[in-house]
């Protein structure tokens, strides 16, 4: 399936190219812009066709930090050495990705650029929650997806004479599983699935998952109702170093 990005106000290649010569990771351009970190990695993977205020925003936000793009039809040498953004991409050197950052190829300078071609893999989303409520559910995911790539790096260490995992890198362990866990849970959520229920009102524990109810109250409280105490709590949970915290703590 093809995508016209041409009536956007900038293309999936130019979001990139601008980022990179900008020195911007996704997350660093998402904290920075205010907009939506999850829209920015799909919309730069071509797997997602944005409204246009989001690309309006975004092409805003490169030129606020300095950017220029220049939507020219045949980019001259002076362009070329500056590593400016066209419509395919930066042309010259920027010291980032080639991959990333590349743009009309010689013999297609000065030509119109086609639709660009992406293989779109769609996900039933369940029209019972608002665009508020699917932004929360993205944005949560990504933040556990980076808090768990930070958490892999740790270091694995023993037990006091013994061979086994100390119980702070069990505890370690739990925490990243524990957040693969919520990511599950968010995804069921926006397929219309309530794998986990919300804890009783007693938080009396009978079952295994009255527990898990426990474990992921606060992590549902944000991303379905937008508790924003809920929220500050998730983000600011201290590193387990029990299993038991690392579970529920």
């Amino acid at each position: 399936m093809s995508i016209d990005y041409s009536k956007l106000a900038l293309t999936p290649s130019e979001s990139r190219a601008a980022r990179n010569y900008l020195g911007f990771s996704q997350s660093q351009a998402a904290a920075k812009s205010g907009l939506p970190g999850h829209k920015i990695k799909r919309f730069e993977s071509k797997s997602y066709l944005p409204e246009a205020e989001f690309t309006d925003a975004l092409r805003e936000f490169y030129e606020g930090e300095g950017y220029n793009f220049r939507d020219e039809d045949a980019p001259g040498a002076k362009a070329k050495a500056r590593g400016d953004v066209f419509q395919a991409g930066v042309i010259g050197e920027t010291g980032a990705a080639p991959s990333e950052t590349a743009g009309f190829a010689q013999e297609n300078q000065g030509k119109l650029p086609r639709p660009q071609a992406a293989n779109l893999q769609f996900m039933r989303i369940s029209p019972s929650l608002s665009s508020d409520q699917i932004d929360r559910c993205f944005d949560h995911i990504e933040h556990n997806e980076e808090a768990i790539a930070e958490g892999m790096k740790l270091p694995a260490k023993a037990g006091f004479l013994s061979s086994t995992p100390s119980d702070l890198t069990q505890a370690q362990a739990i925490a990243q599983l524990r957040r693969l866990a919520e990511n599950g849970a968010i995804y069921a959520r926006l397929m219309g699935r309530e794998l986990v229920a919300s804890p009783t009102e007693d938080g009396e524990v009978k079952t295994v998952g009255d527990l898990l109810s426990i474990a992921m109250a606060d992590t549902l409280r944000a991303v379905v109702h937008g508790d924003k105490e809920a929220h500050a709590r998730h983000r600011g949970r201290a590193a387990p170093t029990e299993v038991l915290q690392a579970l529920v703590g």
